[in-house]
């Protein structure tokens, strides 16, 4: 099995393109999985990073269901009465 990649607190901010604070704001108000080996030492790994933002996705791809409408007539609007 392939271990997952450690990544700093700083690989995260790094990744996710946010201050230190919004990382803090992250892991107290969003539990943001983190591995907290002392006061200033934190870790995350890449696998958990991954599926967080799977969860917090906003805009989230979803399957399109096209379906034609027949009783819809464009001769209705276009053609002179």
């Amino acid at each position: 099995m392939r271990e997952d990649k450690l990544m700093t607190k700083y690989e995260v901010m790094d990744y996710l393109n946010i201050s230190r604070r919004h990382f803090e704001k992250l892991v107290t108000e969003e539990n943001l999985p983190i591995i907290k080996i002392t006061q200033n030492k934190r870790y995350m790994r890449l696998s958990d990073l991954n599926r967080y933002m799977n969860t917090k996705m906003v805009n989230k791809p979803q399957e399109v269901n096209q379906e034609s409408q027949p009783d819809f007539e464009w001769n209705n609007i276009w053609s002179k009465k």
